[in-house]
């Protein structure tokens, strides 16, 4: 969902625009057409917090077709939805997207603060935003304190994690000016033990913080202005070898090399000091000009992030400050909507977008000789975007049609002064990538509280230049990867709203498919052939007297199709690497899972409250890798419960008593492998802890 002001002038249709009318509309009613009709899910802020959800990885909790993992560390943020996963970590299938604000793409895996609610938007819809997002996005929308005053202060300590959170918003000037900030603390305490020192090994601290003013210049100006600072150091992308995961200890304190790791070895630490450092300053500036009947909203936003970082298995550097993996951002971003009401009920939306996005990323020291290819190497990437895009929204009797347009325009620019390979001469290159994408909806309300609707979309995942040149096609672009969609699906309220139900059947085709072929660790981003997904997404949910529950399925299959340029070779360091993924099945991809919470009111009088909950997350088997079908590289079907026994009273106050992963499951986030070797690093074991909150 958009900042609640961006949508203020579709619905206020009066001459005149009073402040009083910004601050007592519901959300509901701020919403566009096509917004309130739109293929999404959404989690409120009070679950956010009742679900212990603290990072964009933490949404599978709630959005069971949705996966953000790291690659090996949180510099390299991959996602999978529905079945699809993103290529690599320099572009994803789906967007994130912050009060507005496109995420940098080694900025999707972040904690989250001073949240308001997070909407998963399926599929077409994300051609409504400005950031090309292919299969939808991530809409994260931040606490607003136009709509009240609030003050907010959380404190957690459990056995594997401190948590401090405080959040303040205010009107500091009378109907004129409002501002808030917000801080959090998060402490990870690891679970790995060292061997000599008993100190934990995979530990974290991380802290976010900002600040955020908005002006009402005149009755139709508003001004918003955004600050935000992230930093992180961690260590908790440990990597083990199968043999260490179930007991969770590492037999000596003896280091690997990469040649044992290749060859199998099992008793050795793959690489005790894992590091990511990572910082990110945010800055945005907004203006809503509210007209009559439409609402101009101009965005600019500028964003950093830098990060450094090592974690294979085998590879150690000196200085973990200046020494390792880089991949270094910067954006600038600017975009315009204009949208308008008419007397006839229709809708439009114009916008416009441009971003400039550099990608710095290389290796500073770094003993990777062993691999084959030098530790001392760089490639800059710098992408200039421009995209129009339109939407109108015609309602006839029952009927509602929305179609759309998107133009998009990529330039692309890579310069490599020092490629990793002798192979590979110093080089640079640019190219140009285009698209237009359509979309088209059709709802039918047959009645006030239920509605059925159809969409068909085509989007696309435009081409570039690899930021890691070490295959010999590496110097030459790989191009844009189209994908068409169509959803068929039902939204139906009940029992004064009480009781919600919705479906959504998605099919996904998608040609000149962007995927990393090659054999283990050597591998490098190629067009192959076609892959599809198709599948049901279901929510159930409803709110009561004496009980809430929830229930988001996903059942579906996903896979590459057979033959054509499914199958193929590439040379990387030399060597032909022969690959295969007829009839495959992508990694991350279970045929079903769900997300399941219960909220039980055990006793409610008053002032007071005491609620159990509990909250279920399973998924059937899935691979850990898109070729390798070994039985280490199989994540067999699992189940993760939570459990939570909160009290509330005087309205403003809770204190829980909380535990999760109860069943103590072993479950692996990510792999890496090569030859014999195998890496893994595993979730978190069974936690319990307390949490105390002040809510004003």
């Amino acid at each position: 969902m958009k900042q609640i002001f961006f949508f203020i002038g579709s619905v206020v249709l009066a001459q005149e625009f009073v402040l009083e009318e910004i601050k007592n509309i519901e959300d509901s009613a701020l919403l566009s057409r096509v917004e309130k009709e739109q293929s999404s899910s959404k989690v409120k802020s009070e679950d956010i917090e009742k679900y212990l959800i603290k990072s964009t990885t933490d949404l599978v909790k709630y959005f069971p077709n949705l996966k953000i993992y790291a690659q090996g560390s949180d510099t390299f943020p991959l996602v999978s939805f529905r079945g699809i996963s993103s290529p690599d970590y320099y572009s994803s299938v789906l967007g994130v997207y912050v009060d507005g604000i496109p995420q940098s793409p080694n900025f999707l895996i972040q904690n989250l603060s001073d949240i308001e609610d997070i909407v998963l938007i399926n599929g077409s819809e994300g051609l409504l935003y400005g950031e090309n997002a292919p299969l939808g996005l991530i809409s994260i929308t931040t606490k607003n304190p136009m709509q009240k005053n609030y003050a907010y202060l959380g404190l957690q300590a459990s056995v594997l994690q401190e948590d401090i959170n405080a959040q303040v918003g205010w009107n500091l000037i009378k109907d004129k000016l409002w501002g808030k900030i917000h801080f959090r603390y998060l402490r990870d305490n690891g679970f790995i033990k060292d061997p000599i020192t008993n100190k934990m090994l995979n530990y974290s601290d991380s802290f976010v913080m900002g600040t955020s003013l908005y002006y009402q210049a005149t009755e139709n100006i508003l001004l918003n202005a955004n600050y935000s600072f992230y930093k992180t150091f961690s260590r908790k992308d440990f990597f083990l070898t199968q043999s260490q995961i179930d007991n969770l200890k590492l037999p000596s304190n003896e280091g690997i090399s990469w040649e044992d790791f290749s060859s199998g070895i099992q008793d050795k630490i793959l690489n005790k000091t894992p590091y990511i450092d990572l910082y990110a300053h945010h800055l945005s500036l907004k203006m809503d000009y509210f007209m009559n009947n439409s609402t101009l909203s101009i965005v600019s936003a500028l964003q950093k992030n830098n990060t450094l970082a090592n974690s294979y298995p085998g590879i150690y550097v000196k200085d973990e400050k200046n020494d390792g993996y880089y991949y270094d951002t910067t954006q600038i971003i600017g975009e315009a909507k204009l949208q308008t009401n008419y007397k006839n009920g229709m809708e439009s939306l114009l916008g416009i977008y441009y971003k400039y996005l550099v990608i710095d990323n290389g290796m500073k020291d770094v003993p990777t000789e062993v691999l084959g290819y030098s530790g001392n190497w760089d490639a800059k990437e710098d992408v200039n975007t421009a995209a129009i895009f339109a939407n109108i929204s015609i309602p006839f009797k029952k009927w509602v049609l929305h179609t759309g347009l998107r133009y998009q325009l990529f330039h692309n620019f890579i310069i490599s002064k020092h490629p990793p390979v002798t192979d590979i001469l110093p080089y640079q290159d640019s190219e140009f990538f285009h698209a237009i994408n359509p979309r088209i909806s059709l709802f039918y309300h047959f009645k006030p509280y239920s509605n059925f609707f159809v969409e068909l979309s085509n989007s696309t995942k435009p081409g570039g230049f690899s930021k890691f040149p070490f295959a010999d096609t590496d110097t030459i672009p790989y191009y844009s990867e189209q994908i068409y969609s169509i959803e068929v699906g039902n939204k139906t309220f009940l029992l004064n709203n009480h009781l919600k139900f919705k479906s959504a059947f998605y099919g996904i085709l998608r040609t000149n498919t962007q995927s990393y072929v090659g054999v283990g660790y050597y591998k490098s981003i190629k067009n192959i052939g076609n892959a599809y997904a198709m599948g049901l997404d279901l929510e159930i949910s409803y709110t009561g007297r004496y009980f809430n529950f929830f229930t988001n399925l996903n059942i579906g299959t996903s896979k590459f199709f057979n033959g054509g340029k499914n199958k193929g070779s590439i040379t990387i360091l030399g060597k032909v690497g022969e690959y295969d993924l007829s009839n495959l099945r992508p990694k991350f991809s279970p045929v079903l899972s769900f997300d399941t919470g219960f909220d039980i009111f055990l006793f409610k009088k008053q002032r007071h409250l005491l609620i159990l909950s509990i909250l279920s997350h399973f998924t059937s088997l899935y691979y850990l890798d898109d070729f390798n079908r070994e039985k280490e590289l199989i994540q067999k079907a699992f189940v993760l419960l939570d459990a939570a026994l909160s009290y509330e009273f005087g309205k403003k106050y809770q204190v829980a008593l909380f535990c999760q992963n109860l069943t103590d499951t072993r479950y692996i986030t990510t792999a890496l492998w090569n030859e014999k070797g195998k890496a893994f690093v595993v979730g978190n074991p069974v936690n319990i802890g307390v949490k105390f909150l002040v809510n004003y």
